[in-house]
């Protein structure tokens, strides 16, 4: 069910978003926009095919997506509070609401990168056997995405940096962050073994979350955003093939 969910958000979303923009009576879609983007990567970690994970469906899960939820915010928090480690910054209230100054939807934000960025480091083989090896490739990965996300997401006032420079605005302490904070999140999750159907959503939506933030970067003139936009989405699309 979520997946239909968060596939008709998406559709309806970017739809709006390359086009007429988000009209302002809806602009609480953007913040349930990343509670179902976090469900969804979450369902496609724990639709295991490895047996011998099965205990990850019960009481571990939750403490996983806990886990998650709260480092992610935690780091969030401190980020705000402190300009550490990402950088002096502050979110507007188009995510949604706050707590301590951080969009609650941030969580699931953390869970949904974390998660779609293991499935695809889970892809290759030492992603497979070494959890080290693919918190390293989820790291990676993580950044790649945010060098798209962050940019855009700065321009269209969802978050705002106090020091200009870097790549378009966002320090680049930002990006050695998400690489610290993404790899060891991803520690949390069980060994995920090769699954063809749900390896290709995994693929997809890292793909077309790249897609519709580097579009937007596109239109905006970001013209090294669409860059990264074509190498992530060929670099998940390898995955498949190995």
């Amino acid at each position: 069910m979520i997946h239909i969910v968060f596939w008709a958000w998406y559709a309806i979303g970017t739809l709006l978003l390359w086009t007429i923009g988000v009209p302002d009576v809806l602009q609480f879609s953007n913040g349930l926009f990343l509670v179902f983007y976090g469900l969804y990567a979450l369902s496609l970690v724990f639709t295991l095919s490895d047996q011998s994970v099965k205990c990850w469906r019960r009481g571990h899960t939750w403490l996983a997506v806990a886990v998650i939820w709260t480092g992610g915010m935690s780091v969030e928090w401190l980020g705000v509070h402190t300009g550490w480690p990402f950088g002096q910054y502050e979110y507007s209230r188009i995510l949604g609401w706050h707590l301590f100054g951080v969009p609650v939807t941030l969580g699931f934000a953390w869970i949904g990168v974390v998660c779609s960025g293991a499935l695809l480091a889970s892809r290759l083989p030492r992603g497979r056997s070494n959890l080290w090896i693919r918190a390293l490739l989820t790291a990676a990965l993580a950044v790649l995405l945010d060098l798209v996300l962050d940019p855009v997401a700065h321009l269209r006032g969802f978050w705002s940096w106090e020091a200009a420079g870097g790549f378009y605005g966002v320090p680049l302490s930002n990006f050695a962050a998400w690489f610290i904070v993404g790899g060891l999140l991803s520690l949390i999750l069980p060994a995920l073994q090769p699954d063809a159907r749900r390896d290709l959503r995994a693929v997809r939506l890292y793909q077309l979350i790249l897609l519709m933030f580097g579009v937007l970067g596109l239109q905006a003139g970001l013209w090294w955003c669409g860059l990264v936009m074509v190498l992530g989405m060929l670099l998940a699309e390898g995955s498949r093939k190995i």
